[in-house]
């Protein structure tokens, strides 16, 4: 009995041993920074963080941690704590961060035994969490950027309105359901699948979120015309959701961002971007009512633009996209398979969900084709030029990853089965011209009546 409480004794000692290591473990070092936050820290460079305490850890080590040691590098020498006054009732110390990459990260302190190091996995206590944003410098190739990209969306749009045939859009709207097929899958089914996938794939990175998100809610590229010619689809439908598209963008991007985007900018602790969002969406607005308003009032200086911008318009899209991708080609490194993942997903399952909803729906095999290139591609240029202006870096610039990530992903299948019509509409022309050349091989021959007659006889 009495081995049985010793045993018993010992067990409790241990217990509370462990309890109280692990109470001690989450005692929270009463220390404040200075700034309270590292905003914008440019690459490359340093700044000096001041910490006040109300007493000197003379009894502990102290060392700065980040949570993301790629993103900011920190001395690892001890912590001193130093008196601030005569008294000794306030003490300071000082340590440096210095920007490495871009990115966000938190930085804190660990007071740690006398006898152990910062690499100690159980410090005795923890500081609260000082938010380090680092960016990169500036660049010209940047500034250029900055300065093009407004001008060359402009020029989309001022194209996009002279060239607009509103004769084919009143036509194709007099059967409606189409189009209303192409509005409810782009923003509808689009924003809230890139919502649910940006979510699943980053939940700890809402600056990737965002980008996806923004890709999501912009309407159809104007490369979805191409690729439905050449899928033998509808072409008067797809330039009509794409008009449609176009104009209600103005509002839905906003809607979606303001309602759904709240969530993920709550998440990474922003603000939500209202005036800039209102004021990008006016400013694409004006460039659009001035091709519309030169279509009407000046057609011969419509006619002049539309042949001049016309074969401009899709590689203005396309240079906007390489153009972002080489000023930010230190951004694949955030380049992993989840980012293709999402790449992939929010285009391909927007393809599907417009084929299958159009099939649901009997639309005719032209109209499916139209509604599903409609559907998944997206206007990645716009998205792109949202978040750059929109955002703050270095949420602005880690998020242009995504959009990228879809513009490489969207052609992949559209190519492929582009390349199956083709060999299917040639195998089907050699048979027809097989066909031909036979039958007017028969109609040149004249019948011979007495192999027939010695044929018959065989028979």
């Amino acid at each position: 009995m009495t081995i049985f409480s010793t045993a018993r004794m010992k067990s409790v000692a241990i217990f509370a041993l462990l309890a109280l290591a692990f109470v001690r473990s989450e005692t929270l070092m009463k220390v404040t920074f200075d700034p309270s936050g590292v905003k914008q820290l440019r690459e490359l460079s340093s700044t000096i963080v001041t910490v006040w305490a109300n007493e000197s850890f003379n009894d502990v080590s102290v060392y700065a941690k980040a949570t993301a040691p790629d993103v900011v590098e920190l001395s690892t020498d001890e912590i001193l704590f130093l008196p601030s006054n005569e008294n000794n009732s306030r003490f300071k110390a000082n340590f440096s961060i210095y920007g490495t990459f871009l990115g966000t990260c938190n930085v804190f302190l660990v007071a740690v035994p006398k006898e152990a190091n910062a690499s100690a996995e159980a410090p005795i206590e923890k500081s609260l969490l000082l938010p380090v944003s680092v960016i990169r410098t500036k660049r010209l190739a940047d500034k250029i950027f900055i300065i093009t990209v407004p001008i060359l969306v402009s020029l989309i749009y001022i194209n996009f309105g002279c060239a607009l045939n509103w004769t084919v859009v009143k036509n194709t709207l007099k059967r409606p359901i189409g189009p209303a097929i192409g509005f409810v899958s782009q923003f509808l089914f689009m924003p809230l699948i890139s919502f649910g996938i940006g979510r699943l794939l980053f939940p700890d990175q809402p600056a990737l979120q965002l980008g996806l998100f923004f890709t999501g809610c912009s309407p159809g590229g104007g490369a979805s015309n191409i690729w439905t010619v050449a899928l033998n689809g509808n072409l008067d439908l797809s330039i009509t959701m794409t008009a449609i598209s176009t104009f209600a963008s103005f509002a839905m991007i906003p809607f979606w961002v303001f309602t759904l985007g709240h969530i993920i900018f709550e998440d990474a602790n922003l603000g939500v971007p209202y005036n800039k969002i209102a004021t990008i969406a006016a400013g694409l607005l004006v460039p659009l009512i001035i091709g519309t308003l030169i279509q009407f009032h000046l057609p011969r200086v419509s006619k002049f633009l539309v042949k001049i911008l016309k074969p401009f318009a899709v590689l203005l899209i396309i240079f906007i996209i390489v153009f972002a991708t080489i000023t930010n080609l230190h951004l694949f490194r955030f380049m992993n398979w989840k980012v293709f993942v999402g790449g992939i997903c929010v285009p391909w399952l927007g393809y599907v969900f417009g084929a299958l909803v159009a099939r649901i729906l009997r639309q005719s095999g032209c109209d499916i084709i139209a509604i599903s290139v409609e559907t998944g591609v997206q206007n990645t240029g716009i998205s792109i030029y949202l978040l750059k202006f929109a955002l703050e870096a270095p949420e602005s610039d880690i998020a242009q990853v995504c959009p990228v990530a879809v513009a490489l992903m969207t052609p992949i299948p559209l190519a492929i089965l582009s390349c199956i019509f083709r060999l299917r509409d040639c195998k089907r022309g050699n048979h027809l011209k097989g066909a031909e050349k036979l039958s007017s091989q028969d109609a040149e021959t004249p019948p011979d009546t007495n192999s027939r007659n010695t044929d018959q006889s065989v028979y």
